[in-house]
């Protein structure tokens, strides 16, 4: 836990972390609810999908940011370096990779999974922010990244924007969030002054340096008298402007602001705290996940990977081929298979002669044909070609082998797929865990691989003996590979704890 949000003085809103599990618990039935007022099919199984798509492209969007994006460092925007750099070591937290965009929506905002993050910063407003004001700004968004906010806030939106059902979903929490985060963009800044004239620039560009911000902070009583107005919020994912001035009003006049500036301002260096390269620094048996945090993550994917399955129209256990169904009439003979489908050869009454008008001449073979690798292209159809056989590839065919195979193929393909792409699943990303080699590098894709494919086989093993090795598992050992607390190694590395 970060030194701002632990004990008496936390700078965190006293009903977040109750709004983030109330908000997480009735997600699904207001998802519902919004589906059947949309006349929209929205359940458990696309909400599934969705959180592992979601996660497949933040991982991607870095990928996207180093290649249409500026990256920031001393030589480039040191102007904006310099403030990130700053904030950073006044909250103790390790820098993020900076970089500027076009984006005429969100002039600031955090992005990514787990350290080292992404800080957004837009060429659309980045000039129209004086120095104190775009402390302000930063400063709120690495309060986001240090009270654990940004690796959700990046699943529900990957550019920082929600739309208004993301926000009526989730609004309760991500609101609470916004409130808590200002307190340490003020701190950043120093000036409520500051904190307030960059709320005006970000929400009314350059129109903000006319707004008289008393006149406007007015504005909250009228709001305050009318209980319809205030219903308005709930569509939004941050509080009322004039909502969040006040708050900040009162907290700077608070005791627990006096303590955190007094932190904040404390004797220090001029450094933020520095990650060790990769291979530098070796996992410790501290640094691993127990079993009840391994239970609670499996927990959490076995029922994304469940729901995955029964959206395909499949079962947890799979179909087995005894499913195969022939069945035979005069002239007709229908085959039912799980993962071809159903196919029926229609043939002639034999009580019925045939004219010549009818006799079935052989179809030409088709020209159109192309082969690309090991995949064949036709007008109606793809295929791999596997041998001297073609094995057609279509959605039904997908659709037939997710039912046919079931949970226990599923699971680990779901495990591999998302720790080589993301480096964690959803229930990791809940429980704020991560795979990573024994030195914190990345696993490759085979060490991956090999790791769920232990654990597909070896699992009847892995868990007896996990009681005992509750740290480091049997599949961990054999491939190298960890699986770490993610605060617990920042801090330790960090020398922050």
């Amino acid at each position: 836990m970060h030194a701002l949000f632990e004990g008496a003085g936390s700078l965190r809103e006293p009903s977040e972390r109750i709004a983030f599990w109330l908000t997480a618990l009735f997600s699904l039935p207001a998802a519902l609810a919004i589906g059947y007022v949309l006349h929209e099919s929205i359940g458990a199984s696309q909400v599934a999908l969705f959180i592992v798509i979601a996660m497949v492209y933040v991982t991607l969007a870095r990928g996207r940011l180093l290649g249409s994006s500026v990256r920031v460092h001393e030589r480039q925007y040191p102007r904006v370096f310099a403030i990130v750099r700053d904030a950073c070591a006044g909250l103790e937290i390790p820098m993020p990779l900076i970089f500027v965009r076009e984006d005429n929506n969100v002039p600031v905002v955090a992005l990514g999974f787990g350290v080292p993050y992404a800080l957004v910063c837009s060429s659309h407003w980045i000039e129209l922010f004086a120095d104190d004001e775009l402390s302000f700004m930063i400063g709120r968004e690495l309060g986001h990244i240090a009270a654990g906010h940004t690796r959700f806030h990046s699943l529900l939106s990957v550019n920082g924007n929600e739309n208004p059902f993301i926000s009526l979903i989730f609004g309760a929490w991500l609101r609470r969030c916004a409130l808590t985060c200002d307190k340490v963009g003020l701190l950043c800044c120093g000036s409520v002054d500051a904190a307030v004239r960059a709320m005006g620039i970000a929400a009314f560009h350059e129109f903000g340096r006319l707004v008289d911000y008393e006149q406007f902070a007015d504005q909250a009583a009228e709001v305050q008298a009318d209980s319809v107005l205030r219903w308005g919020e709930w569509l939004s994912s941050e509080p009322y402007a004039t909502r969040r001035i006040a708050s900040l009003s009162r907290f700077v006049t608070s005791q627990t602001y006096a303590g955190a500036e007094t932190w904040f301002l404390r004797e220090r260096g001029q450094e933020p705290p520095e990650l060790p390269a990769p291979g530098r620094a070796r996992v410790e048996s501290r640094d691993c996940a127990g079993w009840w945090r391994r239970f609670a993550a499996w927990s959490i994917d076995a029922i994304v990977v469940s729901a995955i399955i029964t959206s395909f129209g499949g079962s947890i256990v799979g179909h087995d081929r005894s499913e195969n169904r022939v069945s035979v009439s005069p002239g007709n003979v229908s085959i039912s298979e799980p993962i071809v489908g159903s196919v029926t050869i229609h043939g002639k009454h034999p009580s019925v002669k045939a004219t010549p008008s009818e006799v079935a001449t052989p179809s030409p073979e088709p020209t159109d044909i192309a082969t690309i690798g090991p995949f064949v292209l036709g007008e109606h159809r793809v295929a791999l070609r596997v041998g001297d056989q073609d094995v057609p590839l279509s959605i039904d065919a997908l659709v037939a082998a997710v039912s046919r195979l079931g949970f226990f193929f599923w699971f680990p393909v779901y495990l591999a797929v998302l720790v080589i792409v993301a480096g964690q699943t959803f229930g990791m990303l809940i429980g704020g865990l991560r795979v990573v080699t024994t030195d914190f590098r990345k696993p490759s894709a085979p060490q991956t691989i090999a790791r769920y494919l232990i654990v597909g086989f070896l699992s009847w093993i892995i868990i007896p003996l996990s009681f005992f090795w509750r740290r480091i598992l049997l599949h961990d050992r054999w491939t190298n590979t960890r699986l770490v607390k993610v605060e617990t190694i920042v801090a330790r590395i960090t020398g922050t704890t």
